[in-house]
């Protein structure tokens, strides 16, 4: 893949982006481009093996319960890293990391990452920096999951996947990507047949049409508002 093509769809990601070009440029030339379809990337008790970085396709992050069950997913958009915390503290990954589909991936492999953090106290700042904006986030989702009702949540994981994966087309922007009604439980946090009464709901509001593993949006504009509104539960 082309550099200059490479560097863009990182600079997609704000930490990247806000790197010191010099490390930047370090980091794309010691990283490879590695082609995945359909394959585990790295389960949640494989050792650290540096950093990921999502260039095209789909990578869903998913944890489960001691009863089998998927309590955790999140489906990565181009540009987002991935193995962070692992590559630095050197515990298991405790999630597994799958690609859906053809799916291209930026690997910087675990001895490159050391080397560049031990070049310098400001390369290994940018990587603890980068911990941080991933925590900052989790503590964000975790607030919404917390305080906001579930319609409300639904429609912000719903904006946020049209935003970045959505496909437009005369009927609306379509997320494809393979998502079950028992996925997006899984994602804003909510049983079965709760995902299918709100998905309902959007129905029946000329908003969006769910089937089987994909998602219409006929209105963004209203799925906008929704994940916009407060919908705080008391």
């Amino acid at each position: 893949m082309n550099k200059a093509v490479l560097k863009t769809v990182l600079r997609k990601n704000r930490w990247f982006a806000g790197l010191p070009p010099s490390l930047a440029d370090s980091i794309l030339h010691l990283g490879r481009v590695r082609n995945v379809d359909n394959s585990l990337i790295y389960s949640a008790s494989d050792s650290r093996d540096g950093l990921i970085a999502l260039v095209s396709g789909q990578v869903r992050l998913t944890s489960f319960s001691l009863s089998g069950n998927p309590s955790f997913l999140l489906i990565t958009s181009p540009g987002s890293w991935i193995g962070v915390t692992s590559a630095l503290d050197g515990r298991p990954y405790g999630y597994d990391a799958f690609a859906i589909g053809k799916t291209v991936v930026f690997h910087l492999s675990q001895e490159r990452l050391d080397a560049l953090i031990n070049e310098s106290s400001e390369y290994y700042s940018a990587f603890v920096r980068m911990v941080c904006d991933h925590l900052r986030v989790s503590i964000q989702n975790l607030i919404v999951v917390r305080n906001r009702r579930p319609l409300h949540r639904l429609a912000q994981e719903l904006w946020r996947l049209a935003e970045r994966h959505g496909r437009r087309t005369k009927k609306g922007v379509v997320i494809d990507l393979r998502l079950s009604q028992e996925d997006l439980a899984v994602m804003i946090g909510v049983g079965r047949q709760t995902i299918n009464r709100l998905l309902k709901s959007l129905e029946q509001d000329g908003i969006a049409t769910a089937k089987y593993t994909s998602v219409t949006i006929h209105n963004l504009a209203a799925i906008k508002r929704l994940s916009l509104s407060e919908g705080i539960d008391s």
